[in-house]
């Protein structure tokens, strides 16, 4: 259970070091483009640019990563199914979840697998 909580912590803090350290690269850059007799505003804006297209990038890598815990909403909504649908699976204790402080929440990885054994018996819950 901890371990996605931890991967995640992880994620944070390496995008969080790795942003520090390409703001402390371009401020070096930008700085000695300043001292410099020769410095350039095109080269200056090169700088910029690419120190922006690498915080574009990291900033995708983070949001890629995807979600392992799902609450209610967002199962329903992985699923493609309504509020009620849900509640009834649920009820009758047909999807893999886990309450905490009485807060439903499911593993992405036992939906799909639930979703997976489901579709080999051809079950079908179109009566909900």
């Amino acid at each position: 259970m901890k371990e996605p909580m931890t991967r995640a912590v992880l994620i944070v803090s390496l995008v969080m070091l790795v942003g520090a350290w390409m703001i402390a690269d371009a401020t070096r850059s930008i700085s000695a483009y300043a001292d410099s007799a020769t410095h350039n505003t095109a080269e200056i804006a090169t700088a910029l640019t690419s120190f922006d297209n690498r915080l574009n990038d990291l900033n995708q890598s983070v949001h890629s990563v995807e979600k392992q815990i799902m609450n209610a909403d967002e199962v329903a909504v992985y699923l493609g199914i309504t509020d009620q649908v849900l509640s009834k699976l649920l009820e009758d204790k047909q999807l893999p979840a886990i309450q905490i402080n009485g807060i439903y929440r499911f593993s992405k990885r036992a939906i799909d697998e639930w979703v997976y054994e489901k579709s080999k018996n051809k079950a079908s819950y179109q009566n909900w």
